[in-house]
Order: structure tokens, then C-alpha cells, then sequence
């Protein structure tokens, strides 16, 4: 385990790390919300958006960045990401607005005991929320990350979900169209992540990708659920509060992840592990490792590998049994595979939507009990 006064140390260091761009997605609360206090609170003028669906909560923790770091600047930035549409729209927006994303911290979730609930894009939305939606801003602010790595600096990705917990998956129906229960949809999304941020990591070497656990930490997740499941989520962190991880120090964790070049990409050259006397350049940006620690193994047991499994504690997990088993089988490339045929999927729905508006709005003006203004025609 990485003790908290070594992160601590390592973090209070972070000063040195200047003019950090960092989108924090489901940022509004919760893990999001205390990890971006941390980048504010260590950082030097420090940037950030922070991406949610809740307005109020998000120009709350604005202004509470503000009086953390007035030297740093916040935006809130509106979207639900159950939808890759809404996504899509989101990262077009932040690349007009940055040339280089040094952090891109992922912890958007949705809680629910429902059933498989599809958008109208046909994806369930739990899967969006937890993988799919996360993979496609990976994907589509890969620009600005490249040009934080090509300058030399800081770039890193993190989704933050239950690595260590894979299980069996069903590589015939892997957005479980077909067979979906709970349990299921956590196994694909876990294990569907770990070997994307590989793949991801193997295609884009200068950004460094993480998929990390975050221990049992009280959120505001719950808030999705209703009624007597609710209530009995609030006993159940009520019974277990001696074994919770504190949100703020789950914070201070990611903002270790984020920064410490214990986690380098894969370009960077990788030193022999547990080297802590090793060239700095040799380990990418961020912060030295702590003393006594080095680079730590990748998902595929390489050293500095730039694809990492992290545990609540920052130390590299995953179920070797599990992922020995899927890689065996090529789950890397089936798993990109995959993801690329439903985001065309997805295209293909919102192509049709949009057609289908596009008709209404030709038929009239569209405004009830309104008249059409003189010489108003639809559109041929």
C-alpha cells in the first residue's frame, strides 16, 4: 500500500506543475468533485472544467475552486453523457477552447437496478455512462492530449471504476443486447475497460491511461436510486462507515495518479522498476516518485508500460487469472472492434434522428397556435 503521508509528500510538490489543463467529467460531487479540489488546491495556476448535469452543484464547486486558487480558473460545463451525441457536442466545445488537455479524470456514474434501459441511440445507458461514453471523450480530445504530450508535458487519462473486480463476459454480446443482468454489466464495462486503456495506450504512446479502483467511498451516486433502496444504500454506508475510504482523501489518491511519474506513458523510456534514483527525463512529466518507489507495472506486467490497473491505494491490481484468459483470446482488438462498430451504430441513429427532425421542422414553423409568417415555406 501507498501510505497517505507519502502521497501527501508527493502531492505538496505539485506546485511545480504550472498552467495544468484537466477536464474533470462527473465532476460535480463525490470523487470528481475532490480530486478537482486537490488540482487546485497543490497546482499552479491551474485550469479546469468540470463537466455534470447538475448546474446548481456545478457552479457551486466553481466558486469553491475560485476561493481555493484564485490564481486558477474553473468553468462548468452542462451535459448528459448517457447520450455519445451530447459527448461529442461536450469535446468539440473544449477543443475550441484548449489546445493542449494535460488530465482527462472520468468518474461520471449511474446508479440504478433497472434493467437494460436503452437510449435512443441503442446503448444501454449504464454501458454509456461507465464505458462508452468515457471511451469516446478518451478518444475524441486525443488531439489535445497529444499536444500536451508533444510539448513535453503532463498527459494522462483516468476512469475511475472497479478495476480488480473482472469477471466472465460474453464476447458474442458484449453491450449485452441479449442476456443483461447487473452483474454482467459491471463485468463487460470492467473488463471491456482494462484492455481498452491498453489498446488506447499502445495507439496514442505519448498519453498515459488508467483504469482505477476507488475503493468504497460514500458519493452522491446513490442519489440515482429511490425509495426504500435509497434509504437502505444510506444504512449500508452508515454500517460500513469503519471501512469507507474519506472522499477528500480519495481525492488526494487520484490527484497522485494524475501527477506522480510513478504512472509514465508509454513513450517515455521505462526505467527498471523500483529504481527511484533513475534520470527524470527518462519517466515523462509530473512529480518524482516518492522515495522508495518507482514506475509501476503496467496491465501488461511492463514497467512504465503507459496502461495501468490501479487499486484505492494507487498500487497496480487486476485479476491475472481473468485477464490472462481474454488476452489469450485477442480481447484488446475484439474489444476495439466492438466499441467502433457501436459508436457507428450510434452515428447511424442519430443520422436518422436528425433526418426525422429535420421533416417535422419542414412541415411548419413548428410553434403551436402560432401562424406561420407570410411567405414562410418548408424547405424542398
Amino acid at each position: 500500500m501507498i501510505k497517505i503521508a507519502t502521497v501527501r509528500e508527493s502531492n505538496a510538490q505539485g506546485k511545480r506543475l504550472s498552467g495544468l489543463v484537466a477536464v474533470f467529467v462527473g465532476g460535480t460531487n463525490g470523487i470528481g468533485e475532490s480530486t478537482a479540489k486537490e488540482f487546485f488546491l497543490r497546482s499552479t495556476a491551474p485550469r479546469a472544467y468540470i463537466v455534470g448535469r447538475n448546474a446548481t452543484r456545478g457552479e457551486a464547486l466553481v466558486a469553491k475552486l475560485h476561493a481555493i486558487n484564485p490564481q486558477g480558473a474553473a468553468y462548468f460545463l452542462q451535459c448528459d453523457i448517457s447520450l455519445l451525441r451530447n459527448v461529442d457536442e461536450l469535446c468539440a466545445d473544449l477543443l475550441r477552447r484548449e489546445a493542449k488537455i494535460h488530465c482527462l479524470f472520468l468518474t461520471a456514474g449511474y446508479m440504478t437496478l433497472r434493467g437494460r434501459t436503452e437510449t435512443d441511440e441503442g446503448i444501454d445507458r449504464k454501458m454509456c455512462v461507465n464505458y462508452y461514453a468515457r471511451v469516446r471523450c478518451m478518444l475524441n480530445l486525443m488531439p489535445a492530449l497529444e499536444a500536451a504530450a508533444e510539448a513535453g508535458e503532463l498527459s494522462r487519462a483516468i476512469t475511475v471504476l472497479a478495476a480488480g473486480s473482472e469477471g466472465e463476459v460474453r464476447l458474442d454480446d458484449l453491450d449485452l443486447q441479449r442476456d443483461f443482468t447487473l452483474h454482467a454489466c459491471l463485468a463487460h464495462c470492467v473488463v471491456m475497460t482494462d484492455f481498452m486503456v491498453e489498446e488506447l495506450s499502445r495507439r496514442h504512446r505519448g498519453t498515459s491511461f488508467s483504469h482505477s479502483y476507488p475503493g468504497t467511498v460514500k458519493t452522491g451516486i446513490a442519489n440515482e436510486l429511490s425509495g426504500p433502496v435509497r434509504l437502505a444504500v444510506k444504512v449500508l454506508y452508515a454500517v460500513l462507515t469503519p471501512w469507507i475510504l474519506n472522499v477528500q482523501e480519495s481525492g488526494e489518491r487520484h490527484y497522485f495518479q494524475m501527477t506522480s511519474q510513478c504512472y509514465p506513458a508509454a513513450r517515455a523510456q521505462k526505467p527498471q522498476e523500483g529504481d527511484d534514483n533513475d534520470d527524470e527525463d527518462k519517466r515523462g512529466a509530473g512529480i518524482p516518485p516518492p522515495p522508495g518507489l518507482g514506475v509501476f507495472k503496467a496491465m501488461d506486467g511492463t514497467p512504465g508500460g503507459g496502461a495501468y490497473l490501479l487499486d484505492w491505494d494507487g498500487k497496480t491490481c487486476g485479476d491475472e487469472k481473468v485477464l490472462g484468459k481474454y488476452r489469450d483470446l485477442d480481447m484488446g482488438n475484439l474489444v476495439w472492434a466492438h466499441t467502433m462498430e457501436v459508436f457507428a451504430r450510434a452515428e447511424k441513429a442519430n443520422a436518422r434522428l436528425a433526418k426525422r427532425r429535420a421533416s417535422a421542422e419542414a412541415e411548419g414553423s413548428g410553434m403551436r397556435g402560432i401562424p406561420d409568417p407570410v411567405g414562410w415555406r418548408p424547405a424542398s
